[in-house]
């Protein structure tokens, strides 16, 4: 799939200098965006087209914390687009150990409009010509 190397840093950490719930979700949001970049969509694309991304529910499990300056890096293990994009990220260590999985749900966003919207045809003919696919 997709694979991305980070550092912990001060802004990711809580005063324990462990890595909090929310960090994990951006960096979730941040991959996605580096898949969409990595398959032709990038954000001043997603910008022409109008669309944006809404976040929905997600799912985080911790195993094990990130700890400030600690090296980790993050895979994509599962992307599935339809009408929405669920995804599904695992953050290792420097030791390759699974420290967290996260299940986002995410949601296709009109900016002008101000409403969620269906996946546009141009992406989903892009990914799959199902219109959908599994990574």
């Amino acid at each position: 799939m997709i694979c991305k190397n980070y550092v912990v840093t001060g802004e990711d950490v809580n005063d324990f200098m462990v890595m909090e719930n929310a960090s994990y979700i951006s960096y979730t949001i941040r991959l996605l965006y580096h898949f969409l970049f990595h398959n032709g969509f990038s954000k001043q694309k997603l910008y022409t087209l109008n669309l944006d991304l809404h976040e929905g529910n997600h799912e985080l499990i911790c195993h094990k914390d990130l700890m400030f300056t600690e090296p980790f890096f993050i895979e994509l293990k599962h992307c599935y687009i339809d009408d929405k994009i669920n995804i599904k990220s695992c953050f290792f260590n420097f030791k390759n150990e699974c420290c967290a999985e996260v299940v986002k749900e995410v949601e296709w966003f009109d900016p002008l409009r101000r409403e969620i919207i269906a996946t546009p045809k141009q992406i989903l003919k892009h990914f799959n010509l199902n219109n959908h696919r599994t990574f």
